[in-house]
């Protein structure tokens, strides 16, 4: 008999509900539990899909305040595959969504961020949450191989008595990070060690250790080492689940001094991967400051190189008209497609210009679909690549794409 549901779901102890999600329990009823942070109704959520049938879930309005609150998540609704019926509660939570298409992902995080995130003065968290979104959004599109896609929500609740913080949370039901990564790092022993390593810059299962992606992959191998960077700078906390695993990495008041810690027992891990994300809402003051400092924390760890710069930020020639980028900004197969029109006329030695005017946020792994190769080629052809309207943390992306892109 599977051990009963815990009466209080939250993330200052996961394990809780991720000790009986490994009792493989058939159903689930909610009026049994008392409250539920939205990573807990993700959780429930990736796994009471109908179409996978592992988790019965059955839940009555109103007859407690997580019934209610799932309810008003459109737990009933992303359960059974269709869409949001209205927005819950704007500035304090976001619904319940799947998300299957990489298109989508820009959108979504866009929308969500804004929605929980609506006023001015705390812009620079709006944009730290989108680029995380994204990130995570990305990874379960590229990496999970679950069919079903990505469960995502989002929500504002306190932290404390005198805080705010917003909680964010993605999961799916896929192979896991450890078997994502087994293929191209057979060092690996343990789904531990995996999540450890997962969050090491340029680190991914699309190439082997040592190496910061290829042509061939629109993978920068950066995504969690940012997500988790920006924890450790902004006091905010991450946990990562999967398949016999689970990590927690909680910022300090000095970067270097945060909380790094495996869930117990070993082996207690989701059935797939579930990753939660939370941060004091109003920390971030500075985004663009923050990408630079990440940026340059990455570069650290990586072996010191020469670098060529055929990036020029300047206008390019008059006969030249620039790609708008905002057209593709977060989708990176059309990143990748562009790449490859961009290739026949640097390899003609002809010049290139892109403007990424209307953009605040480029995730590396964005930038990298779309630079990465034809960066290479114009540094073998020596023909430039012309940048313009790049705000300051997009032209710092840039700078350090090609740091890494034409270091060997």
């Amino acid at each position: 008999m599977s051990p009963p549901v815990p009466d209080r779901i939250l993330l200052d102890d996961p394990g809780l509900l991720l000790r009986w999600i490994a009792s493989d329990p058939a159903e689930l009823d909610f009026d049994r539990i008392d409250v539920c942070e939205i990573w807990g109704l993700v959780a429930l959520a990736t796994l009471g899909r109908r179409e996978r049938g592992t988790l019965s879930i059955r839940e009555t309005i109103g007859e407690t305040g997580a019934s209610r609150f799932a309810h008003a998540l459109g737990l009933d609704e992303v359960v059974a595959g269709t869409p949001p019926i209205q927005v819950a509660e704007p500035e304090r939570t976001v619904k319940l969504t799947r998300l299957r298409d990489f298109s989508a992902i820009e959108p979504a995080a866009n929308q969500i961020s804004r929605l929980l995130i609506a006023r001015d003065d705390l812009a620079d968290t709006r944009k730290a949450v989108s680029y995380v979104l994204v990130e995570l959004l990305r990874n379960v599109l590229q990496h999970s191989q679950d069919d079903l896609g990505a469960v995502v929500a989002a929500q504002v609740r306190q932290r404390g008595s005198d805080r705010s913080g917003v909680q964010i949370a993605v999961g799916d039901a896929g192979i896991g990070i450890f078997k994502a990564l087994a293929g191209m790092h057979p060092d690996l022993q343990s789904p531990e060690a995996a999540l450890e390593r997962a969050l090491w810059p340029h680190l991914s299962g699309s190439f082997e250790r040592g190496l910061t992606g290829s042509p061939s992959q629109s993978n920068a191998g950066l995504g969690l080492f940012f997500i988790s960077e920006i924890a450790k700078l902004e006091l905010g906390k991450l946990m990562i689940s999967s398949r016999g695993a689970t990590l927690i990495l909680e910022g300090g008041e000095e970067p270097d001094q945060h909380g790094f810690r495996f869930l117990q027992p070993t082996g207690l891990g989701f059935p797939g991967t579930l990753v939660a994300f939370e941060i004091p809402l109003g920390e971030i003051a500075d985004y663009e400051g923050l990408m630079g400092t990440i940026q340059r924390r990455a570069q650290e760890r990586q072996p010191k190189r020469q670098v060529h710069h055929w990036l020029r930020f300047e206008a390019p020639p008059p006969t030249i008209s620039p790609l708008l980028v905002r057209f593709i900004c977060e989708n990176t197969q059309a990143a990748s497609e562009t790449a490859r029109e961009l290739e026949p006329r640097l390899f003609r030695r002809d010049p290139v210009a892109l403007d990424f005017r209307n953009i605040e946020i480029c995730t590396q792994s964005f930038l990298h679909a779309l630079l990465y190769a034809p960066l290479r080629l114009a540094w073998a052809r020596q023909a430039p690549i012309y940048i313009v309207n790049a705000a300051p943390a997009v032209r710092s992306g840039l700078e350090f794409l090609e740091s890494y892109a034409l270091g060997g």
